[in-house]
């Protein structure tokens, strides 16, 4: 949780930064259209940086497509939204195969990325916050849209499927623990295994 906090701190100071600090002068354009445009330059997800973009995958023939995503630890169990949290757990009615279906869309953030919109609640993505996962309605801020976007690559588990990197968090990825979804990182083959996903059709 500290590594989230103090990340995010750092980034808003930047963006900050960005907009406050004497910048270079423009020159030339007429009157009152020579306006100065104080909305600070996204480079894209941290994630990203450097030999970030290495190994990522855009998963390009699922956007805008409906998934749903098993776990590889737990097969049979998927990721699904309950009560606006993310959790982990097995589908058996329609109803949770609807709370298990997510369309992939283009990353909120960095359109490199993906984000999780939620099929039977349109406009809701999954998104981390202090580490736990939640479904929640879109917002226009910067950070939800961190928060709700997430960098696909090989299979921490398995380089066959899928682990899904934080856009804003490097290293820390989407896993599950006791039925609940999170973004963390932890040493081990056990959390490997949690933060790895196959995509499978939708319910």
């Amino acid at each position: 949780m500290d590594r989230i906090l103090s990340s995010r701190i750092v980034r808003t100071l930047s963006l900050v930064a960005a907009v406050t600090l004497p910048g270079c002068v423009i020159e030339g354009g007429h009157g009152h259209n020579n306006l100065v445009d104080n909305t600070p330059y996204y480079p894209g997800c941290p994630a990203l940086d450097g030999v970030g973009n290495s190994g990522l995958i855009g998963l390009s023939s699922y956007r805008g497509h409906e998934v749903s995503l098993e776990s590889y630890t737990f097969p049979g169990e998927y990721v699904r939204h309950y009560k606006g949290r993310g959790i982990l757990g097995p589908v058996r009615s329609s109803y949770d195969g609807d709370d298990a279906t997510f369309r992939i869309v283009s990353g909120l953030a960095d359109s490199r990325c993906i984000s999780f919109e939620s099929a039977n609640y349109p406009g809701y993505y999954l998104n981390q916050s202090n580490g736990e996962v939640f479904l929640d309605a879109s917002s226009s801020d910067l950070a939800f849209a961190e928060d709700a976007t997430f960098c696909p690559r090989p299979g921490l588990a398995d380089p066959y499927e899928l682990s899904f990197e934080a856009c804003g968090f490097p290293g820390l990825y989407l896993n599950h623990l006791e039925g609940y979804l999170y973004v963390g990182d932890e040493p081990g083959y056990e959390f490997e295994e949690d933060a790895t996903f196959l995509i499978e059709a939708p319910f």
